[in-house]
């Protein structure tokens, strides 16, 4: 087995973290204390203005700075002052790529998210963290769309706080986010305001921005008579998005040519979002809720409740076997189909009142195109129409389009009740 010569061994650069005051954790004050060279940028080497190594001040890019540590390093040990943690979203990855394991030791102090969350006393251990360093915001929509919590935002002056507020409103997400600006945390101008109060004011630099997933109690008084945001609605806790979108349940709406009076089928309800929107525009319709999902059984029943209807009944079960006790369908919705699909249209044609509309939002075109030559066969009249939506976001410079899945919507009517326009 070789020996190391401790004499052959390298110089070391000393990696330590300093707070904005310019405190120093416990483990990094012995290489600070022992420094014969400092390096770092000037706001840094401030706060060690009487120490007595030589100090190398470091300007321009980042990158730049690596012939020189290089330099310094060949000439003996030196101390790299850095920001916080150098591994989190700092310099620290930089420096294991153009140095060896055996060059480099780390001394973090805490983090700046960290400082954020625990001011915020909001455990993080499973928090989602992004930075939009050279990155930018579009990045961020899936994870807020999944309905993460928390969420910590490193922003930049381009993407700013306010920027990332007008973001989350123009994704309309079918979850509330409560947020925090925490700005110069560790220093005596630390400063943690709520965004929405202060959207529209500039924070002090270096800043961050805490989400945190909230369920808010909706206020009935500005419910719109159609067309309720998807944030009014109980979702999946790990699936927010998993709900009929609002401008989908419209022209859902527009396809069922809903009578005033009738029996709704509402078959794969999924949060009953859609049933919901049904059963307000008129007492007189009777909607039937099918579903085999427990937890949807359980968020259509939350949404009854919160919109105090008494017109919707949730049927638990898998059509089109639990359909034989329910009254024939004036109109009917699928939102589902997939396998059952075969022995669940006949059932249909069977059940379908005179007069009446089949309506089907499918997400694949196989299990669309099975049902649309089924019904033709059976000279139904089809129609189809393949939607898709996007939606306006904002960009640090202007405004782009973010899209939703596409819907294809399917309306068929027998042949027995089609009028021709």
């Amino acid at each position: 087995m070789a020996t190391v010569n401790p004499s052959a061994r390298p110089s070391k650069l000393a990696v330590v973290g300093i707070a904005l005051d310019g405190s120093v954790a416990s483990w990094g004050i012995p290489p600070l204390s022992e420094a014969q060279t400092l390096a770092g940028v000037p706001h840094l080497l401030h706060h060690f203005a009487d120490h007595p190594a030589r100090k190398v001040p470091l300007t321009g890019a980042v990158e730049g700075w690596i012939p020189l540590l290089k330099q310094e390093l060949a000439q003996g040990s030196l101390v790299l002052l850095a920001s916080g943690d150098p591994l989190f979203f700092g310099i620290g990855r930089l420096l294991t790529e153009h140095f060896c394991a055996e060059e480099l030791v780390f001394y973090p102090q805490v983090s700046s998210v960290q400082l954020a969350l625990n001011r915020l006393q909001i455990p993080w251990q499973e928090a989602t963290i992004f930075s939009v360093h050279g990155r930018g915001l579009e990045g961020l929509e899936p994870i807020l769309k999944q309905g993460s919590s928390p969420v910590v935002v490193l922003t930049d002056p381009q993407h700013s706080p306010s920027l990332l507020m007008q973001l989350i409103q123009d994704l309309r997400l079918p979850t509330r986010y409560q947020a925090w600006v925490c700005s110069q945390l560790g220093s005596p101008q630390e400063q943690i305001v709520p965004l929405e109060a202060y959207q529209d004011q500039p924070f002090p630099s270096p800043n961050l921005v805490v989400l945190r997933r909230v369920e808010l109690e909706p206020d009935p008084t500005h419910w719109p008579l159609v067309g309720i945001p998807d944030d009014q609605f109980h979702t999946f806790p790990d699936q927010p998005g998993l709900i009929t979108k609002q401008a989908i349940r419209l022209l859902t709406l527009g396809a069922l040519q809903l009578p005033r009076a009738g029996v709704v089928w509402d078959i794969g309800a999924g949060t009953g979002s859609v049933a919901i929107e049904i059963a307000r525009l008129s007492a007189g319709l009777q909607v039937y809720a099918i579903e085999r999902n427990a937890m949807g059984i359980r968020l259509i029943e939350r949404n009854i409740q919160r919109f105090s209807l008494e017109n919707v009944r949730v049927i638990p079960g898998t059509a089109p076997k639990i359909l034989e006790s329910l009254p024939d369908p004036d109109r009917v919705l699928l939102g589902g189909g997939g396998k059952s699909m075969e022995s669940l249209l006949p059932l249909l044609q069977a059940r379908l009142r005179p007069q009446g509309v089949l309506v089907a939002n499918f997400a694949t075109l196989e299990t669309c195109s099975e049902t649309l030559q089924w019904l033709r066969s059976q000279g139904w009249q089809v129609r189809v129409e393949h939607i898709q939506i996007s939606r306006s976001t904002t960009l640090a410079e202007g405004t782009r389009f973010a899209p939703l899945n596409p819907v294809y919507l399917l309306q068929g009517i027998p042949s027995s009740a089609w009028v021709p326009p």
